[in-house]
């Protein structure tokens, strides 16, 4: 049981954005214990210490609960400068800018977007607001590649694909204890411009 659900006490009367936040503490916690959605509500409840009538009150439907996740998760990311990272006028310095906001979060709380965004319980449910963000960032990176590299659209967007796992997997172990944070993020570092080497020879070949 983790410290956050240790604190809390059935009964104990919180303000709607403070509940609110509880659950979505309590919920990440048991997604990433669980590894798959969705998580029982039953179990969401009783973690919380709630009523599962409260839980229904704030999120009507599970993939309302899974999209406030990761939309609270894209929102620390873009507060932690994403949009700024993703910007840069160098590719390959906004891609490891982008990836290592990316990892640090992933350290720090855990797979979760991972979990919530490749998830077959998500298909086809993701929110106008989480798809958007999401869709702008990867865009940007794969028009940066097709700009730069004159790569098909396709072969771009698997780039920045398989970019976005980078992080997430490098994250993922330190979170779990499986590798130093420092390493990891050198790692990460060093596939991410691998990646961005790869499109570059790859354009390179296209040209001849």
């Amino acid at each position: 049981m983790t410290a956050v659900r240790k604190r809390l006490r059935r009964g104990r009367r919180l303000a709607p954005e403070e509940r609110r936040e509880t659950l979505l503490q309590v919920a990440s916690e048991l997604v990433l214990e669980q590894g798959f959605l969705p998580i029982g509500v039953q179990e969401l409840a009783d973690a919380a210490k709630v009523s599962k009538a409260l839980v229904y009150r704030y999120f009507p439907e599970p993939h309302d609960l899974y999209n406030a996740l990761v939309e609270r998760g894209f929102d620390e990311l873009l507060a932690a400068g994403l949009d700024a990272a993703a910007r840069r006028a160098d590719l390959a310095d906004a891609a490891t800018a982008a990836a290592e906001l990316y990892f640090r979060q992933v350290v720090q709380t855990g797979p979760v977007i991972h979990i919530i965004l490749r998830d077959r319980f998500m298909a086809g449910r993701l929110s106008p607001r989480t798809a958007a963000v999401q869709g702008r960032i990867a865009r940007r990176f794969a028009r940066g590649l097709r700009r730069e590299f004159e790569l098909p659209l396709g072969e771009c967007i698997a780039c920045v694909s398989l970019g976005m796992t980078l992080p997430e997997e490098c994250g993922r172990l330190v979170y779990q204890g499986e590798l130093d944070e420092a390493r990891g993020a050198e790692v990460c570092r060093e596939l991410v411009l691998g990646v961005v080497d790869a499109a570059r020879r790859r354009g390179a070949e296209a040209r001849r």
